[in-house]
């Protein structure tokens, strides 16, 4: 009976499916990651105000393609002296970023040794990140979370923020959303953040947190889109994660997930309708991203130099 009135509600005209999927995401996952917040002892990150950390206009986003390793050394100290945001495993990266964001997840089933591997990570990792800003997310998930059991080190600046997602099951409807959701006030300019959009994978979670603090250029890194490879995948320089397999990816395929849109149309929609009206620059580090040519290649005075052409 429930899946059939699911069905039946999802037939809906979409402008009032939207409004009753909010009314049961409330009582159905929000509810259920205070409980998970409280009980863990994690700090909203509205508590902080992100304006002291922000120190440049322009934010680099760190993902997990194989792109990352093709980054040379001087582009390094060029990222280096702007703001960073990686996530998940980007822990296996010497760099230490300004930001990090990172989903919680539980014990058991299929991505079990991704929360077990994650946990560990986190740990070994928390002395170097202790100055680092870290969001996490998720924390919906059923079961036991690993953010129960997060090393007292890396509490250090640990915080949370809630998931706001968007029913879209066709790129018409995700722009009506994202309006939806504007109108609201989800992307207003702020420092103070409760909550973060999120669809699908978490792309478009980082490229909120990059709007909502209003960035003037932002530059994604390692966010390939074509590939399950990761850039931790190279057993020499990255030993700790010979566990990882290619289908354990964290960014994978630009497939349509569930019953949604790729996240490179969602991403475009997200350039149209908030970051090129506010005049904010996205860019991709590499060409071989799948969001590249929309999402154009970030320019050479961004890393001090005339930069190589690896396109002819």
């Amino acid at each position: 009976m429930i899946k059939l009135i699911k069905k039946q509600i999802q037939k809906l005209p979409h402008p009032l499916f939207l409004r009753i999927f909010y009314v049961w995401f409330f009582f159905r996952k929000a509810l259920r990651a205070e409980y998970v917040r409280r009980k863990a002892g994690l700090p909203l990150l509205s508590l902080v105000d992100l304006r002291k950390y922000k120190r440049s206009d322009v934010l680099f986003i760190l993902g997990t393609g194989p792109s990352i390793n093709q980054i040379s050394a001087q582009h390094w100290q060029a990222i280096s002296r702007h703001d960073t945001l990686g996530l998940n495993f980007w822990l296996y990266h010497q760099f230490v970023p300004t930001f990090y964001v990172v989903e919680s997840s539980s014990y058991g089933g299929p991505r079990d040794t991704v929360t077990r591997r994650i946990k560990e990570a986190a740990n070994r990792r928390a002395s170097d990140y202790g100055n680092t800003i870290k969001i996490i997310t998720d924390l919906y998930q059923p079961g036991r979370q690993w953010a129960f059991d997060v090393d007292p080190a890396f509490r250090k600046n640990l915080y949370t923020a809630y998931d706001l997602p968007v029913p879209a099951r066709t790129e018409e409807e995700f722009e009506y959303g994202i309006r939806y959701l504007l109108h609201k006030g989800a992307f207003d300019s702020a420092t103070r953040l409760r909550a973060l959009f999120k669809y699908g994978q978490s792309l478009l979670l980082l490229l909120t947190f990059a709007f909502r603090l209003r960035y003037r250029k932002v530059v994604l890194c390692g966010i390939d889109l074509n590939t399950n490879d990761h850039f931790y995948d190279d057993p020499e320089l990255y030993p700790e994660a010979r566990w990882a397999k290619p289908s354990a990816a964290v960014w994978g395929y630009d497939d349509r997930f569930q019953w949604g849109i790729p996240q490179s149309s969602a991403a475009y929609v997200m350039k149209r309708l908030l970051f090129d009206p506010e005049g904010i620059q996205l860019y991709v580090e590499n060409r071989s991203s799948a969001l590249w040519p929309i999402i154009p290649e970030a320019p050479a005075d961004l890393f001090g130099d005339e930069r190589r052409k690896r396109y002819a």
